[in-house]
């Protein structure tokens, strides 16, 4: 009885090759959430003041949260596979990405995955100088930490417009060397293969414009005494691994 069931069944299915009864969707990308400080809105204080922290992170982050969710929804339909990746390769991959979808996914994914490293490297009590391995990196790379410090804060001061300043590991020859460099907009080095932000300074103005007003240097001063060593360590870790 199963056999002629399946005969019968058989005999309603349409014979064309190219027909199948069950369509295979290609999975959607994850939807991107708003993540977490990690501390308070007012931990960072006085370096950076509470009420920047609530527009920066609330505002600011969160509109690019929802506008990357919205690129990769559309990039979803165009290149499901490409979309599935998820918005840190699709980064890497931009000249695949459709044209109309390639500035929205720039600059809100962009901004989205730069601001969660932002909150990351950023922690009270922080601030200092490195230790360990990431220390013995950034003295083979530029002579001296002070070194490192006077180029990346050259480079921070000197930025015209907005965009960031970045510590990151370039592993292009092979093993790891930090480096220091600077993007406009929301672009980072990530986009490039080999390169891996460790550390990077915000420098758009909403970023210290309500308590610094036009004292740029000021907050770039100001912020090394929040920068968590602990998790550029870690980043670098992960980098050289």
């Amino acid at each position: 009885m199963f056999g002629l069931a399946l005969i019968a069944l058989g005999a309603l299915l349409p014979t064309d090759p190219g027909f199948f009864p069950i369509e295979m969707a290609a999975a959607a990308p994850a939807e991107l959430t708003l993540p977490p400080l990690g501390y308070d809105y007012d931990a960072l204080e006085p370096h950076i003041d509470e009420a920047t922290m609530r527009v920066h992170h609330l505002g600011h982050h969160a509109g690019y949260t929802a506008k990357t969710n919205a690129a990769m929804a559309k990039l979803a339909e165009a290149d499901p596979a490409l979309a599935a990746e998820g918005i840190d390769s699709v980064l890497t991959k931009l000249d695949k990405v459709p044209a109309a979808l390639r500035g929205p996914l720039r600059n809100a994914g962009g901004g989205y995955v730069n601001h969660a490293l932002f909150w990351s490297i950023m922690a009270p009590g922080k601030g200092g100088k490195p230790e360990g391995a990431v220390l013995t990196a950034i003295e083979s790379a530029f002579g001296s930490y002070d070194a490192f410090k006077a180029e990346f804060d050259g480079l921070a001061g000197g930025l015209f417009g907005s965009g960031w300043v970045w510590l990151y590991a370039d592993k292009t020859s092979g093993t790891p060397v930090l480096k220091v460099c600077s993007t406009p907009n929301q672009d980072t080095p990530a986009m490039e293969a080999g390169k891996t932000p460790i550390l990077g300074l915000d420098l758009w103005e909403h970023a210290f414009y309500l308590r610094y007003q036009n004292k740029k240097a000021s907050y770039i001063e100001a912020w090394w005494n929040v920068v968590n060593w602990e998790e550029v360590a870690r980043r670098f870790a992960a980098a050289s691994a």
